[in-house]
C-alpha cells in the first residue's frame, strides 16, 4: 500500500450541484475502486454532505494509463477539498484482492482520523459476452478467474478487513456494489454475472454474522450506467447502441439507463443511520429487476415481428448444426 502525494489546489473553485444535503459530518467514509465514474460522483456528493472521504484504488500498470489514473486522483482529491470541510483527503494505493494491502488501508485510516465508519467497495471488472460454443476456451478462463479474483475475491477481502477494523469499535456499515446480475441473467457474461450472484450472497452472510457487534452490511445494485467500463458493451464504434443495449432498454420500465448522479442519491441514503437496515440489496435500476433482458438478437426480431425471429432460428440452425452422428 502506498499514498499519492497531492499538492496545490484547484485555480478555479470546483461546485457540484447536490440538493440532497443530509448530515453526514461525523462519518469517515473509505471507498475501494474510488477512482471509478460511480465513486466519483459518490464522493462529491458524501463531500458535500460534510463526510469526511478517503480514496482507495490500484492505478493501471501500463505507464501512460498510470499517469492519466493518478492526475484524475489528483484532481477529484482537489475537487473533494473545495467542497468539503475536512481538506484534502486521503488517496491510498491499494489492490482489493491483496489481503494486506486492504488491512494496512483501514490501519492507516484509524491511526489518521480514529476508524472507518463506512465503507464502500466499489472495485470491479467485467469481460467481454462469452460464447460458449465459438468462442476459445482457454481465453474465457482466464478471464472468468481475473473477474472472480476481483469482484468476489476482493469484495471478500475489504469484508473481512472492514469487520476487524468496525467489530472493535461495536459500529460501521460495509457497503458492497451488487448489480441486476446479483439476481438476473445479463446475456454471456458468466463470470460478472457468477460472482455478482455471489456478493449478495455474501452480504447476507456477512449480515448475519456482524449484527450482534452493530455492523451492518448491505448491497446497492445500480442499474446500466454508462461508464469507460462498460461503454463498449453498449455502444458501436459510431456511438449507437449495440443490440445488447436496445434489450435492457427495452426491459426497463423508464427506457432509460441509470445515471452516475441517481446512484449516488441511493448511496447517500444508505449512509444515513438506520440501525435495522442490514443483510438487504437495494436497486436504483428503473425497476429493471422486475424484467431483465436475455437474448438480445432475439428480443430484437420478436419486435421487428413478421418473420424475423423465424429467420433468427434457422440462422442459429444453420450456423450451429446438430450433431447427428
Amino acid at each position: 500500500m502506498d499514498k499519492l502525494i497531492i499538492e496545490g489546489q484547484n485555480m478555479t473553485p470546483f461546485t457540484f450541484q447536490w440538493k440532497n444535503r443530509i448530515d453526514l459530518s461525523d462519518k469517515v467514509i473509505l471507498a475501494f475502486g474510488g477512482g471509478g465514474n460511480l465513486a466519483e460522483t459518490f464522493l462529491y456528493a458524501a463531500a458535500c454532505c460534510g463526510a469526511e472521504v478517503v480514496i482507495a484504488d490500484l492505478p493501471p500498470a501500463d505507464a501512460g494509463k498510470r499517469a492519466a489514473f493518478e492526475d484524475k486522483l489528483r484532481r477529484m482529491a482537489q475537487n473533494i477539498t473545495d467542497l468539503s470541510p475536512h481538506g484534502l483527503p486521503a488517496v491510498y494505493y491499494a489492490d482489493v484482492t491483496e489481503l494486506h494491502d486492504v488491512l494496512d488501508v483501514f490501519s492507516a485510516i484509524g491511526d489518521a482520523t480514529g476508524g472507518v465508519d463506512i465503507a464502500v467497495d466499489f472495485a470491479g471488472i467485467t469481460h467481454p459476452p462469452f460464447d460458449l460454443i465459438a468462442d476459445e476456451p482457454v481465453e474465457m478462463l482466464e478471464h472468468f478467474r481475473r473477474v472472480v479474483d476481483v469482484n468476489l475475491t476482493g469484495a471478500f477481502i475489504v469484508t473481512l478487513a472492514a469487520a476487524r477494523h468496525m467489530v472493535l469499535r461495536r459500529q460501521g456499515h460495509i457497503i458492497h456494489l451488487c448489480s441486476s446480475a446479483s439476481r438476473l441473467s445479463l446475456y454471456g457474461t458468466y463470470a460478472y454475472n457468477a460472482t455478482k450472484h455471489a456478493v449478495e450472497g455474501l452480504v447476507k452472510t456477512a449480515a448475519a454474522q456482524l449484527a450482534p457487534f452493530g455492523v451492518r452490511v448491505n448491497g446497492i445494485a445500480p442499474g446500466t450506467v454508462e461508464t469507460d467500463l462498460n461503454r463498449s458493451l453498449l455502444r458501436d464504434a459510431d456511438g449507437n447502441y449495440r443490440p445488447r443495449s436496445l434489450s435492457i432498454l427495452a426491459h426497463t420500465p423508464t427506457k432509460r439507463f441509470a445515471t452516475r448522479e441517481g446512484v449516488a442519491e441511493t448511496l447517500v441514503a444508505m449512509c444515513l443511520e438506520q440501525r435495522h437496515f442490514t443483510g438487504n440489496v437495494v436497486f436504483a435500476d428503473d425497476g429493471y429487476n422486475v424484467e431483465g433482458h436475455s437474448w438480445p438478437e432475439g428480443n430484437i426480431a420478436l419486435y421487428k415481428g413478421g418473420e424475423a425471429l423465424q429467420k433468427l432460428f434457422r440462422e442459429l440452425k444453420s450456423t450451429y448444426p446438430r450433431d447427428t452422428c
